[in-house]
């Protein structure tokens, strides 16, 4: 079974992101939603095409496992709530 690392990587070059970069979006994403706040994947798809990363580089599911890979793995605290 994939961990959710594995899987977030496979995600990431499904959408054309090299797996030699994987973690660089990763710590732009962590910069990004590192102060706290709410955050969208809209939101933080734009800060990273800012950041050079190009257009909806992130999906849904890809920002759900960064964060999970943050608190999970990595052992950073990321508040999140649900938005309906």
């Amino acid at each position: 079974m994939a961990s959710p690392f594995e899987i977030l990587i496979c995600r990431l070059t499904e959408r054309g992101i090299s797996h030699r970069r994987v973690p660089g979006i990763i710590r732009d994403a962590f910069h990004i939603i590192a102060d706290g706040g709410l955050f969208t994947t809209d939101l933080v798809n734009s800060w990273l095409e800012h950041l050079g990363w190009g257009q909806e580089v992130l999906d849904e599911t890809s920002f759900q496992l960064i964060v999970h890979v943050l608190e999970r793995e990595w052992g950073y605290r990321v508040r999140h709530y649900s938005i309906v």
